[in-house]
């Protein structure tokens, strides 16, 4: 009897662990509700978007390439680094959405965030400068 009852609790820790980790994936492919609202502080001006270029190029050309196409020459090979420059943006569209990706990374795509790396005035002015390529109708 002991020996079922652990059993099944065993079971349902299991269930609980494959449900918790779809429910954080599926969050991180869908877009974050939180990020979403959260309103770029630091403005779109060629100052901004120039040192976010600066920094996309020491940090993220390497997977994602030098025009943001996903073609970078040390993206793992199972891999296929978001095109940065067309309308589909699967983990959120908002500049919130991008912020929070780029601050926290995205584990299932094997991408590591730079929180603690990067100052937050860092990142806002990398989002300027992907929308700067990016998609021209794309949410802000």
């Amino acid at each position: 009897m002991i020996r079922a009852f652990k059993q099944g609790i065993g079971v349902l820790i299991l269930v609980w662990v494959v449900a918790l980790t779809a429910s954080t994936l599926s969050a991180q492919t869908s877009g974050n509700a939180a990020a979403k609202a959260v309103k770029n502080p630091v403005p779109a001006t060629a100052a901004s978007i120039k040192a976010g270029e600066a920094l996309y190029q020491k940090n993220c050309q390497f997977c994602h390439g030098p025009t943001g196409l996903g073609d970078g020459k040390l993206a793992p090979k199972d891999m296929k680094p978001a095109n940065l420059t067309d309308a589909k943006w699967d983990h959120g569209s908002t500049d919130g959405e991008i912020h929070a990706v780029i601050l926290g990374g995205l584990m299932d795509k094997k991408m590591p965030g730079v929180k603690g790396r990067m100052s937050d005035t860092d990142v806002w002015n990398i989002v300027n400068y992907l929308r700067s390529i990016g998609p021209k109708t794309a949410a802000r």
